[in-house]
């Protein structure tokens, strides 16, 4: 049932992209050289009187099954958005709950000690909000 709901949440956000409707910028995720893939979640947008309201499953089912990038562990984990959002948080997303601060300098120290590690970022700008999530392998 859980794959179901997701199949159709992520054929209707397709569908919304294809069809013109708004939503929030993408990210750039960076840790030295290598861009980290992240999927986006959660989010609500409005522009030129349009809106959208998109819900996904939570971070760790978004994130399940796909590949991931392993990083050495203490790196900075570099964010940049085309149109950069008035606040920003990160953090690890561990036990169903969201460990995140303030992003400052566009930029999030990931962790020194090894393993693996499912992080989101969540955006806000005066058209609307998003959640992306992503995980690393810090060695």
């Amino acid at each position: 049932m859980k794959k179901r709901l997701l199949f159709i949440l992520l054929t209707a956000c397709l569908a919304a992209c294809q069809l013109g409707l708004p939503h929030p910028p993408d990210p750039y995720l960076t840790v030295g050289t290598m861009e980290i893939p992240y999927k986006i979640g959660t989010y609500s947008w409005e522009d030129s009187g349009r809106s959208i309201e998109a819900d996904a499953a939570d971070p760790e089912e978004l994130t399940k099954g796909k590949e991931y990038p392993a990083v050495p562990a203490g790196s900075e984990l570099k964010i940049h958005f085309d149109d950069w959002p008035s606040s920003i948080e990160a953090g690890i997303w561990a036990n169903n709950e969201d460990h995140s601060k303030e992003v400052e300098d566009n930029k999030v120290m990931l962790p020194k000690k090894k393993g693996t590690y499912i992080y989101i970022i969540h955006a806000h700008w005066k058209e609307g909000e998003a959640v992306y999530a992503f995980r690393i392998e810090t060695k």
